[in-house]
C-alpha cells in the first residue's frame, strides 16, 4: 500500500514532465526560426570582400558571411605564413570553421570578427570552410573553399 507521500511525490514529478512536454510543443508549433527580415547595420554595405596578400606569404583575408554563402566563396592562397581574417555577418549568427585546421570563430550579427591564422608551414592542398552555426534551412549550403597552393 502506498502512502501520502509517494502519491504527492509521484503527482509533482507527473506535472513537471507535463509542463516540458507542453513548453516543448508550444516551441514546435510556433515555428522557431531565425529572423527573416533584418535591418541592416550601415557598416555592412561598405564592407568589400577579397584577398590581398600585404607582404610575401602574408594575406588579408576579407569575407562576407550572409544566409546561405560565404563571399568569396573561393579562396586561393600560395605560400601563406600568415592570414589575417576579416569576416562580417549581414543578418544572423553564423560559424566560420576551417574544416581539418584550427580555425573556428563565431560570427556575431553586425560585428566584424578579425583573427589571425599562422599557417602551418606543411597544410596544403583544399580546406572546406563551413557555417558550423545553424543560420536557417539553406544552413547545409553555406560553404566555400580554401585552396593553399605550396
Amino acid at each position: 500500500m502506498t502512502d501520502k507521500f509517494e502519491i504527492s511525490f509521484i503527482a509533482v514529478v507527473i506535472a513537471i514532465l507535463s509542463f516540458f512536454v507542453y513548453a516543448l510543443l508550444q516551441g514546435t508549433t510556433i515555428g522557431y526560426q531565425p529572423p527573416s527580415a533584418c535591418s541592416v547595420y550601415p557598416a555592412v554595405n561598405t564592407f568589400k570582400s577579397g584577398v590581398v596578400e600585404i607582404q610575401p606569404g602574408v594575406y588579408e583575408v576579407r569575407i562576407v558571411a550572409a544566409r546561405y554563402y560565404f563571399d568569396p566563396s573561393t579562396i586561393i592562397l600560395k605560400n601563406p605564413k600568415k592570414v589575417i581574417f576579416e569576416i562580417l555577418s549581414k543578418d544572423v549568427l553564423h560559424g566560420f570553421e576551417i574544416v581539418g585546421t584550427n580555425v573556428n570563430v563565431m560570427v556575431l550579427p553586425y560585428y566584424q570578427a578579425t583573427f589571425t591564422w599562422d599557417v602551418p608551414s606543411e597544410l596544403k592542398g583544399n580546406f572546406m570552410i563551413i557555417c558550423n552555426e545553424y543560420c536557417g534551412n539553406g544552413h547545409p549550403n553555406m560553404y566555400a573553399e580554401l585552396i593553399i597552393e605550396r
